[in-house]
C-alpha cells in the first residue's frame, strides 16, 4: 500500500483524570519521621529511611501515592530502598533546604531534584579557628526517571549533579560559596512550566523548567541588600518560600554578618538576621519591591498561608550574652496597608525556631524541639492560618510522630501548583480546553473568565477557542461565603505543527552490515526531524512503527530510540511531531533508505605544531581540496566526525577550525538524497622549527664600522641547511651582518612549510650621559649622587685622592666619601667602555684647638687643590656675621683662631666656601681653647 503522510490535530484521549493533586500528601523528614495526609488529617508514618537534621524533600503522584524522597544527598524509592544511582547527590542534610522536587512538564515519569549544599559541612560550631572550608558544590540538579528499575525509578546517569551557575566565576570568594542554603519553586505564568529560585549575596536566580528541560541561563534580579560571604556559615541559613498564589517570595537570613569574628568569649553576635519580602512575576521570573519585615533577629522558618494572606516566621531568641533562650512564632498580615508593622507574636517558648510547612489540608506545621534537647517526637500546628493573631489556633506538640524524631526541617513543595491554583488540558486549536481546580477545599461557586470575552460558572469548565494565541484566564472562587482573590494564568492555544505532507526520505550509507547492498543500516532518526518539520527546530519529534502506536503513546514514552536499525529495506516509520507545552501534534512519516557506500580516502592533512603536540586543522579548506582531488560531484557535502560510528549516524560533527593531536577522523559525504559515502582522513601534526631564544644584540657607541652577525640558533638534530630563511631585510641566507640599530626578524621554515618567526633587537649601547653630579659635603656622611641617563645600564666606582677606591657598584649613590679631589668612574655594563669625571668633595673639621701643641692648631677645608683651584675662596665669620678671615687654597695651613692679632675665644664660627666652578657650600665649626 502506498503511504501518504497526513497532517491533522488529534484530541488526546485521557482516562478520566483525578484532580485531587495530592503530590504533597506524604512527608518524610527528621530521623525516620513521616506523615500521610491522604485521609485528610496527618497520620504518622514510621517506615521512613531519612536521617537528616534539616534538608529533605518528598513527592507523591497526584493520587497521593509515594514516588520517592531525599535529604539532598541520597534518594529512597517508594519501597524505601536506595534508588538506583540515587547516591552522591550534591546537597547536604544540614543545608536548610537541601532539596526540592519539581516535575518535568508534560511527562508524568520524569522529575528533577534540585539540591543546594551547605557552605561549611565540617564547621558546624561556627568557630573561625576551624574554618578549613571544604569546596561548596552550590546549586545542582539530577533527573529521576520513574520508568527505570521496574517502575521504582532511577537517577539518570546522563543528568546527575548538573551544575547551575549562581555566582561570579571570576570572583574567588563567590566561587568558594556559590550559593546559599535556600531554594524554592513556583509554577510559571504559562501554567505548564516552573521556576526554581535561589539566592546568593544580593542576587536572586530563577531557572525555568519547561517540557524541554532545565534552562541553564537564569533570570537574575539584583537588590541593594547584600548578604555578605563573611560569616557565611550563619548568613546562608534560613528558608526561602513562595506564596501559593505565586505573587510573593519571602527570605529568612539567620544572620547578615560581614565577618567571621565572634567577639569576646560567650558574646557571639547572633541577632543580625533579617526577613525580606518581595513581589514575584511568574511570567518573567523577576522579583521586585524589596520590603524588610524583620531585622536584628535570628529567623529560620517561613511559610505563607494557603490563601496567601498571612506570612508566618520562626525566630530564635538570645539573651545579652548571646545564649539561646527559646524562640518566637510571628504572624504578618499581607493584606495590611503596612505589612512591616502588622506583626503579631503568636507564641514564645523554650523551643528552637524550626521550619514551617503548609500542608494540603491548608494547615501550617512546625518542626521544633526544646532548646536543651536534640529532637522531639511531636510536631506543632497552626490550625487556622488565615485568622488574625492568636485566633490562628497554634497548638504546640499536638501531632504525635509515634516515637520518630523531628529535627529542624520539613519537606518543601510547590504550593502554587498543589494548593492554590487551577490547571487545564487540551490547548490545541480545535480542541475543547478543560479547566479544573487543584485544591481540595469546599467551594461554594466559581467564575471562569476565558480571556476571549466568554465565561463559565461550572466548577470544571470546558471551552473551545476560535483562534490560536495567548489568553488570560481568571478564576474567582467563593469558599464558605468568602470571595477569594482572583487567580490568573496566561494560557496559549497552539496551532498544530505544520509538517511535510509526503514521506521524508532519510538516506544512510550501508556501512555497518556484512552485506553492503542489502538496504539495511543503522540510522540516526533525529537527522530527519528538520526535514519533516519544514525547517522548524522547536518541535519535538517521536518515531513509531504505526499510527496507532503514535496516537496511543500519550506521554511519548514508548517511541523508537533515535539510533535505529531498519528491519527491511526502505522501511516506513511514522513521526509524531509535537508542539512543546501543548497537546498539539501532527503526524508525518519517514522512509529509511540505505545507499551503497562510496569510499572516500583523501590525502592526509598536515598542520603545524602549536607547541603542545596539537595543530589547528582548517577542515573547511580541506573540504574543497578533497572535492577537487577526488573529483566529487558538485552537490556532495562533506562533514567530519571524531569516530566512525558518529560519522555513520551524523552526530557530534567537528567544527571547521579543529584543534587536535595527530589522529584519524571520519568523513560523511551527503548529497541531496542523503548519505553519499564515508571515509577517513589522517591528521598529521608537523614539527615547527625549534630555535633557542636569543638575547638582544649590542653595537657600542663610538666603534668604527661596527658589525653584528644575526643567526638563529637551530636546536639539534636539525642543522641550518634543513630550513629556508626570510629576513626582514630581504635576504635569504642563514645569517646576516648589520651595522645599524633596529628590530630585525627572520622567518625560519621547514620542508613541511611550518615556520617560526624570530625577532632580533639590536641596540646601540652608549657611554654614560651625565645630567648632573650632586654632592652633599662638609658633613661627616658626605654624599655623592650621579644623575645619569638610563642609570641601570652602568656600574659606578670612585678612585680616591689617596690612591684607594671603592668597588664597582650598581647604584649611582655614594656616602661617607672623604674630602678630596677624586675620580668618578662610570662603566658601561655591556662592555662598551667607561668615562671618568673629577669630583671635589669638601670636608671641614668640626673643631680645632689652636693651643700650640702641634695638633689641630689650624682650621682649613680638605679637598681643595691649591694648584687647580686658585680662585677658590674660604670666608670665616663669627656668630654675628662679621668676616674674620679669608683663606686661599695657597694657604698651606689655614686659620689659627687669631683676629687682628688677638686670639679669639672658644665659640662656634661659620664659614662659606666658593669654588671656581661657582659651587658654594656653608657650614660651622667650633674653636676650643
Amino acid at each position: 500500500m502506498k503511504f501518504s503522510a497526513f497532517l491533522f490535530c488529534l484530541s488526546l484521549l485521557f482516562a478520566a483524570p483525578s484532580f485531587a493533586q495530592k503530590e504533597a500528601a506524604i512527608w518524610y523528614f527528621g530521623i525516620n519521621a513521616g506523615l500521610d495526609f491522604n485521609s485528610g488529617s496527618p497520620v504518622a508514618l514510621t517506615n521512613g529511611k531519612l536521617s537528616t537534621a534539616e534538608g529533605c524533600a518528598s513527592i507523591s503522584d497526584k493520587n497521593g501515592n509515594l514516588l520517592f524522597y531525599t535529604d539532598g544527598s541520597v534518594v529512597y524509592d517508594k519501597s524505601h530502598q536506595l534508588m538506583q544511582n540515587g547516591f552522591g547527590l550534591l546537597g547536604h542534610n544540614s543545608s536548610t533546604q537541601s532539596a526540592i522536587i519539581v516535575p518535568k512538564p508534560n511527562n508524568p515519569n520524569l522529575y528533577y531534584i534540585f539540591t543546594v549544599d551547605e557552605p561549611h559541612p565540617n564547621n558546624a560550631d561556627d568557630n573561625p579557628l576551624n574554618n578549613i572550608d571544604p569546596p561548596n558544590n552550590g546549586l545542582n540538579y539530577s533527573l529521576v526517571d520513574l520508568r527505570l528499575n521496574n517502575g521504582l525509578g532511577a537517577i539518570s546517569s546522563e543528568e546527575k549533579n548538573v551544575h547551575l551557575i549562581t555566582y561570579n566565576k571570576d570572583n574567588e570568594e563567590e566561587v568558594k560559596f556559590k550559593c546559599s542554603e535556600k531554594i524554592t519553586a513556583i509554577q510559571h505564568g504559562d501554567g505548564v512550566s516552573f521556576w526554581v529560585i535561589t539566592h546568593f549575596k544580593n542576587n536572586f536566580y530563577a531557572f525555568k523548567i519547561s517540557s524541554t528541560g532545565v534552562e541553564q541561563k537564569p533570570v537574575k534580579t539584583t537588590f541593594s541588600s547584600n548578604i555578605s560571604t563573611g560569616g557565611y556559615n550563619s548568613n546562608a541559613i534560613g528558608y526561602l518560600k513562595a506564596s501559593p498564589n505565586g505573587k510573593k517570595i519571602a527570605m529568612a537570613n539567620a544572620s547578615t554578618r560581614s565577618s567571621n569574628e565572634l567577639g569576646p568569649k560567650n558574646n557571639i553576635i547572633r541577632n543580625t538576621g533579617t526577613v525580606l519580602l518581595y513581589d514575584f512575576n511568574s511570567t518573567t521570573g523577576s522579583l521586585a519591591n524589596e520590603m524588610k519585615l524583620l531585622g536584628n533577629s535570628n529567623p529560620y522558618g517561613l511559610e505563607f498561608s494557603a490563601k496567601s494572606k498571612k506570612l508566618y516566621i520562626t525566630t530564635n531568641n538570645f539573651n545579652s550574652e548571646s545564649v539561646i533562650t527559646g524562640s518566637s512564632l510571628l504572624q504578618y498580615d499581607l493584606k495590611s496597608s503596612n505589612i512591616a508593622t502588622s506583626n503579631k507574636t503568636i507564641n514564645t517558648s523554650l523551643y528552637v525556631a524550626g521550619g514551617l510547612q503548609l500542608g494540603i489540608d491548608e494547615k501550617i506545621y512546625r518542626a521544633t524541639y526544646p532548646i536543651l534537647s536534640e529532637g522531639t517526637t511531636k510536631l506543632s500546628v497552626i490550625n487556622n492560618p488565615e485568622s488574625d493573631g492568636t485566633n490562628c489556633n497554634y497548638m504546640q506538640n499536638s501531632i504525635d510522630l509515634k516515637a520518630k524524631i523531628t529535627k529542624l526541617g520539613l519537606p518543601p513543595f510547590i504550593t502554587s501548583l498543589f494548593l492554590y491554583s487551577f490547571n487545564y488540558e487540551f490547548n490545541c486549536l480545535g480542541q475543547t480546553t478543560h479547566f479544573y481546580i487543584n485544591s481540595v477545599e469546599t467551594i461554594d461557586s466559581v467564575l471562569w473568565e476565558f480571556g476571549d470575552g466568554t465565561s463559565s460558572t461550572d466548577r470544571e469548565a470546558y471551552h473551545t477557542y476560535a483562534r490560536a494565541g495567548d489568553y488570560k484566564v481568571i478564576l474567582t472562587k467563593t469558599v464558605n461565603g468568602e470571595t477569594r482573590d482572583p487567580l490568573e494564568k496566561v494560557i496559549t492555544i497552539y496551532d498544530a505543527p505544520k509538517v511535510l505532507s509526503t514521506p521524508y526520505k532519510l538516506t544512510q550509507c550501508d556501512t555497518q552490515d556484512a552485506n553492503p547492498t542489502d538496504g539495511i543500516s543503522t540510522f540516526n532518526l533525529a537527522l530527519a526531524n528538520e526535514g519533516i518539520c519544514l525547517g522548524e527546530k522547536n518541535f519535538e519529534v517521536y518515531y513509531y512503527h504505526s499510527i496507532s502506536d503514535a496516537e496511543n503513546d500519550i506521554y511519548n514514552t514508548q517511541s523508537i530510540p533515535n539510533i535505529y536499525k531498519n528491519n527491511t529495506p526502505d522501511e516506513l516509520l511514522h513521526a509524531k511531531i509535537t508542539q512543546p507545552n501543548s497537546s498539539c501534534y501532527s503526524l508525518g512519516s519517514v522512509i529509511l533508505h540505505a545507499n551503497k557506500n562510496i569510499s572516500i580516502i583523501p590525502e592526509p592533512m598536515h598542520a603545524c605544531d602549536l607547541g603542545d603536540g596539537t595543530a589547528a586543522f582548517n577542515l573547511a579548506t580541506k573540504t574543497q581540496l578533497i572535492k577537487t582531488d577526488l573529483n566529487l560531484p558538485t552537490d556532495v557535502r562533506l562533514y567530519f566526525y571524531p569516530t566512525e560510528n558518529d560519522s555513520a549516524l551524523g552526530k557530534n560533527e567537528l567544527s571547521d577550525e579543529f584543534i587536535s593531536v595527530a589522529k584519524t577522523i571520519y568523513i560523511r559525504a551527503e548529497n541531496d538524497e542523503g548519505c553519499y559515502g564515508t571515509g577517513k582522513l589522517e591528521l598529521l601534526v608537523e614539527t615547527t622549527p625549534q630555535i633557542n631564544v636569543l638575547e638582544n644584540r649590542i653595537i657600542c657607541e663610538g666603534d668604527i664600522n661596527p658589525i653584528v652577525t644575526l643567526q638563529p640558533e637551530i636546536i639539534s638534530p636539525f642543522s641550518i641547511n634543513d630550513f629556508t630563511y626570510t629576513w626582514s631585510t630581504g635576504e635569504n641566507t642563514p645569517s646576516i651582518s648589520i651595522n645599524k640599530e633596529g628590530d630585525y626578524t627572520v622567518v625560519v621554515k621547514n620542508k613541511s612549510d611550518c615556520s617560526t618567526t624570530i625577532n632580533f633587537n639590536v641596540d646601540v649601547s652608549r657611554l654614560a650621559r651625565i645630567n648632573d653630579i650632586i654632592i652633599h659635603d662638609l658633613k661627616p656622611e658626605n654624599q655623592v649622587t650621579i644623575d645619569v641617563v638610563n642609570p641601570d645600564d652602568y656600574k659606578y666606582m670612585i678612585q680616591f685622592q689617596n690612591g684607594t677606591s671603592t668597588t664597582f657598584q650598581n647604584s649611582p649613590f655614594f656616602e661617607n666619601v672623604p674630602g678630596g679631589i677624586h675620580e668618578l668612574v662610570i662603566e658601561n655594563t655591556n662592555g662598551c667602555g667607561q668615562i671618568i669625571k673629577e669630583i671635589i668633595v669638601l670636608q671641614a673639621p668640626n673643631y680645632f684647638t689652636p693651643n700650640g701643641d702641634g695638633y689641630n692648631d689650624y682650621w682649613n677645608i680638605k679637598g681643595i687643590n691649591a694648584n687647580l683651584d686658585l680662585s677658590t675662596t674660604i670666608y670665616i665669620f663669627d656668630r654675628y656675621g662679621k668676616l674674620l678671615k679669608q683663606l686661599s687654597p695657597s694657604d698651606p695651613l689655614g686659620w689659627n683662631g687669631i683676629f687682628n692679632g688677638v686670639p679669639l675665644p672658644s665659640d662656634d664660627y661659620w664659614f662659606t666656601v666658593k669654588l671656581a666652578n661657582g659651587r658654594k657650600s656653608n657650614g660651622h665649626f667650633t674653636l676650643k681653647r
